[in-house]
């Protein structure tokens, strides 16, 4: 009796307290002070931001948490901003659990924005309108709970001082955080450029985001053709990060143009890949935004890396990459402009150079400041090996040094730099104990020399091609081999009789001049280099020559003079010894000269030979008496005609 008592007692007391929860729920929404507490939240805001916030209606909840929401919430930006509100949200929820709030713990039963939109900017004194007064002295959090955030149909914006402001869009976050000094979890997906990007990570200790400490970070990104990762800590101080960053992507080409920056066109810039240290941090007073990656592996195309590079962005939003990589296998020629669809790889022996347009476009898309140890270098057909590269880049000027390099059994350094503001190339080459008929071959596509020696040469050109760049050519060039042949002609043969050369004794491909030096100085100008000390030393053999190569139109015309000598020195030897010998010509393009008898020269040498002999005899031999006691012949005490000589030379002539 007593115990069914007790039960219908505590029921009636259990009903009177639900019932004036009930009552006091239905009379707190019913008297609820909306106005008041609109005010009271403004005015707070106001004191703690130094901005204006702006509430639209208001409505309470109770069960099953403590909550408010608010329609039309904008938030001002601080003095010396103009444009957009810094935050305006259609709705924000916002709900507390009430008897832990009683005890002081703030437990977030619900965090919900609805269609938010933040406009970020910096202005033009630099400084950015996310910037919020700091307390001297700020009140520790001891404990904080959120059970469920959400962003629904965000927008973001950015705008620096220049550039194009970044937007994105169709922002759904969500953030789970058991409490300060738990691991929360948050995930975003939102459209930047009409891709979708989904983020999401883990925060080991959230409490640091307010105490400005630092905290374990892991993060990953996911968007269209590219995945990226990061296992790290974050300092949200300095807002610096450090770690370990791996990113892979199936097109350079495609990620850059999602970022605003165009490649030349073309097959290169595909698949990509990073693994390496980071470290990265933001843009301060004095020292602009850097990510900087460290022992680091890196892949591009065909091409790998090693070794360490830093991304430096300017106010402008420019990047400049600088460090130090090792690549053991380079081939510049997927980034080179392409080559006619007729032609062969390489650099070779045509009829023209080509005339699509040479575009060093690409030069403008970032600045570059890096050393390369390259032990195995492709350019076009020429190869290289152990080279050591300084490439620098500044707003569309590249200079790469070749500071050491080893090249077809030589060595020697060489420059390169190009602008692409009028399209202009300079480069300087020299380079010792090098094979010639390799290197003509790979360089030009030139197969008639070989031997081994020194070549050295400065030249310049600007052009809307490679055709109007090779006619631009300017400067000077000189070459001294030892050792080789000159192939496609028997110049000891020529020498020798005029009829060899002209029954083609003296040339073909199985005809050849061996020789012991070779050498010749050019001057460079319209694409022509001219030589007037062009010589060849070989035993027996002696040759000058004179003439025209024309790189623009890769055609030679050159006069040779070998001449047959009684002596058998070589290289170190006269060049102006006294023989008999035949002057020719050789001209036409590169891959297909033709060697022909220079006739005019040899009447001319002969007419002035004669002419010397006939002077001679007018002038001098009739002052000349004959030896004493000896009488002169009857034929040589008469004076021929000068006249009468050069009948004679014509008379044998026919």
């Amino acid at each position: 009796m007593l115990k069914s008592r007790f039960v219908r007692y505590a029921l009636i007391g259990a009903g009177a307290l639900l019932g004036l929860v009930l009552v006091s729920a239905l009379a707190l929404w019913l008297f609820f002070p909306k106005d008041l507490v609109r005010r009271t939240i403004e005015e707070q805001v106001e004191l703690a931001t130094e901005r204006d916030l702006t509430l639209g209606d208001i409505d309470v909840a109770v069960f099953p948490a403590l909550g408010l929401s608010a329609s039309d919430v904008t938030l001002s930006n601080p003095a010396g901003f103009e444009g957009e509100p810094f935050l305006q949200a259609e709705r924000v929820v916002f709900a507390v659990a009430l008897f832990p709030l009683m005890r002081g713990d703030i437990e977030v039963r619900r965090l919900i924005i609805e269609e938010p939109a933040l406009a970020l900017a910096v202005n033009e004194a630099g400084l950015g309108n996310w910037t919020f007064p700091k307390k001297d002295d700020p009140e520790r959090l001891e404990a904080l709970r959120i059970d469920e955030f959400r962003v629904a149909g965000g927008a973001l914006s950015y705008a620096g001082a220049s550039g194009e402001p970044l937007a994105l869009s169709d922002i759904d976050a969500s953030v789970r955080l058991p409490g300060l000094d738990e691991e929360a979890a948050f995930d975003a997906r939102f459209t930047y450029a009409e891709r979708r990007v989904a983020v999401a990570g883990d925060l080991g200790l959230p409490r640091a985001l307010l105490e400005k400490g630092q905290t374990p970070l892991e993060a990953r990104i996911e968007a269209p053709r590219i995945e990226a990762s990061f296992d790290g800590a974050f300092d949200a101080a300095t807002g610096a990060l450090q770690g370990r960053l791996e990113a892979e992507g199936e097109s350079l080409r495609d990620t850059l143009a999602w970022f605003g920056v165009d490649l030349p066109a073309g097959d290169a810039y595909a698949a990509y890949s990073i693994a390496a240290a980071l470290a990265a941090r933001g843009s301060t007073e004095t020292a602009p935004t850097t990510i900087a990656l460290q022992d680091g592996t890196y892949a591009l195309d065909a091409l790998r890396a090693t070794g360490g590079v830093a991304l430096t962005f300017s106010e402008s939003g420019r990047m400049r990459v600088s460090g130090a990589l090792t690549i053991p296998e380079l081939d510049v020629n997927p980034y080179l402009p392409p080559p006619p669809a007729n032609a062969q790889a390489g650099v070779n022996m045509q009829t023209a150079w080509p005339t699509t347009p040479l575009d060093l476009s690409g030069l403008n898309a970032l600045d570059a400041d890096l050393t390369l140890a390259v032990p195995a270098l492709r350019f076009q057909r020429m190869r290289f090996a152990d080279a050591r590269l300084s490439l620098a880049v500044n707003n569309g000027a590249a200079d790469a040094r070749l500071t050491q390099v080893s090249l077809y059994g030589g060595a020697g350094t060489a420059r390169l730099t190009a602008n692409a503001a009028g399209n202009r190339i300079t480069s300087t080459i020299d380079v010792q104990n090098i094979q010639a008929e390799p290197l003509l071959t790979d360089a030009i596509g030139f197969t008639r020399v070989s031997g081994r020696g020194r070549l050295r040469a400065s030249v310049s050109g600007a052009g809307a091609s490679q055709a109007a760049l090779m006619r631009s050519l300017a400067g000077d060039a000189s070459f001294t081999f030892n050792d080789g042949a000159l192939k496609g002609v028997n110049l000891a043969l020529v020498a020798r009789t005029i009829q060899s050369a002209l029954s083609g004794q003296a040339r073909g491909e199985a005809a050849a001049t061996d020789f012991a030096e070779l050498a010749a100085t050019f001057q460079i100008n319209n694409g022509v280099a001219a030589t007037q000390d062009l010589r060849m030393l070989n035993p027996y053999v002696r040759m000058d020559g004179q003439g025209l190569i024309d790189i623009g139109g890769q055609s030679i015309d050159m006069r040779l003079s070998p001449r047959a000598v009684n002596t058998i020195e070589g290289q170190g030897g006269r060049g102006d010894v006294a023989g008999v010998g035949v002057p020719f010509r050789v001209r036409g393009p590169w891959a297909r000269p033709s060697y022909s008898i220079a006739l005019g020269d040899v009447v001319r040498n002969e007419i002035q030979s004669r002419m010397r002999d006939a002077l001679g005899g007018a002038f001098g031999r009739s002052r000349e008496t004959a030896p004493e006691g000896e009488a002169a012949p009857a034929a040589e005490q008469q004076r021929q005609n000068p006249v009468e000589q050069l009948g004679d030379l014509f008379r044998r002539r026919n």
